[in-house]
């Protein structure tokens, strides 16, 4: 079920149209193939505060054993992953380094956790809940892998479908109980989420 759509669009630039153009893409995929689903539940764009720290979460996805963040990652140019991890946007003039996505979405999970536990009454709870991360590409054919080969973590974004299903059932092998998160709990907790919300402003004219 989708419990959140993505915010109106207030851009102009054109770098805010290719944001949003990527936004309406996997959200489409997302509505797609988990518009009616009864185990799996998302939320399309979330920004949430406490205190000075603001999250902001592309995708959300919750499901019976967790919740996975998907980041999304455009690729307006070659990129290249070093064997440390390293990523790089491969221009004429030479590499040029970027912020590695899967670092920044886990570090969107550990603060979504921390907002949570802050959050709720129940202290703790979220240590029991799986917290993962799925960065989405256009095209994963523009990557040069690492020598250890690709990524688990990224994919294209009309596999994403996929990766979150395989992570369920993954969870439900290993699980020794039923999941954490039952589909009246995430209703509660995506609802939660989505009255904390807090769109982005859109900056006044000058």
């Amino acid at each position: 079920m989708i419990l959140k759509e993505l915010d109106p669009f207030l851009g102009s630039s054109q770098d805010e149209i290719a944001h949003r153009i990527a936004q309406d893409r996997m959200a489409y995929h997302l509505r797609r193939y988990f518009g009616k689903s009864e185990e799996v539940d998302v939320l399309n764009y979330l920004r949430v505060s406490s205190d000075s720290v603001v999250t902001m979460i592309d995708h959300l996805v919750l499901h019976p054993y967790g919740m996975i963040v998907i980041e999304r990652e455009g690729l307006g140019e070659p990129i290249q992953i070093r064997d440390d991890g390293q990523w790089l946007r491969v221009r004429q003039d030479g590499p040029v380094e970027m912020r590695s996505p899967i670092t920044r979405a886990y570090l969107r999970v550990l603060s979504l956790k921390a907002f949570l536990d802050k959050m709720v009454r129940q202290k703790g709870f979220f240590d029991t809940v799986e917290l993962d991360i799925i960065v989405a590409v256009p095209d994963t054919g523009r990557i040069r892998w690492p020598t250890m080969g690709a990524l688990p973590e990224v994919c294209n974004t009309d596999q994403v479908y996929e990766r979150v299903n395989q992570r369920i059932l993954q969870c439900r092998r290993t699980a020794t109980a039923a999941g954490v998160l039952t589909a009246p709990e995430r209703r509660r907790l995506g609802e939660f989420l989505r009255s904390l919300h807090q769109p982005m402003a859109r900056a006044a004219p000058r």
